[in-house]
C-alpha cells in the first residue's frame, strides 16, 4: 500500500516433480483491495483498474512526501 500502486501478481499452477504451485494470481488496487483473482486453477483473469484511485491514494496519504532521500546511501 505504500506504493499506492495498481500491483498484478501472477503464479503458476499445477505440479512439477515434488513442488505444486499454488495459483491465486490477483489484481490489487492502490488502497490494497483485491479487484480480481483466481483460484489454484488455471485462470485467465480480466480486471478494470482505475487509475483515479491512485492519484487519490497518492494525495489522502502522501507517503512519498516523507520519503528521507538524505538517508540513502
Amino acid at each position: 500500500m505504500q506504493n499506492q500502486v495498481a500491483i498484478v501478481m501472477c503464479n503458476r499452477v499445477g505440479k512439477e516433480g515434488d513442488v505444486t504451485f499454488a495459483g491465486q494470481s490477483m489484481v490489487v488496487a492502490p488502497y490494497g483491495n483485491v479487484v480480481s483473482k483466481a483460484d489454484d486453477q488455471e485462470q485467465l483473469i480480466i480486471a478494470d483498474i482505475d487509475l483515479t484511485q491512485t492519484a487519490a491514494a497518492r494525495k489522502q496519504r502522501p507517503f512519498l512526501e516523507l520519503r528521507r532521500p538524505e538517508w540513502y546511501d
